[in-house]
């Protein structure tokens, strides 16, 4: 595969089709893939949105 098409923009975006990229992304967030799905529906695909909805989530429930 050529990889010269993937932009930095591709690799901040979370892909929930793929099981090797769910794993990836629950491993480094630390959350249930149940977690992250909801994380994507609430924030988005962008990495950065999906990590501040989760420590949003996390900081409300101390």
């Amino acid at each position: 595969m050529d990889n010269s098409s993937v932009t930095s923009s591709d690799t901040r975006r979370i892909d929930l089709t793929k099981q090797v990229d769910q794993q990836f992304w629950c491993r480094l967030f630390d959350v249930s893939l149940d977690e992250l799905r909801m994380a994507v529906k609430h924030a988005g695909h962008r990495m950065e949105d999906v990590q501040r909805y989760i420590r949003s989530q996390r900081d409300g429930q101390k």
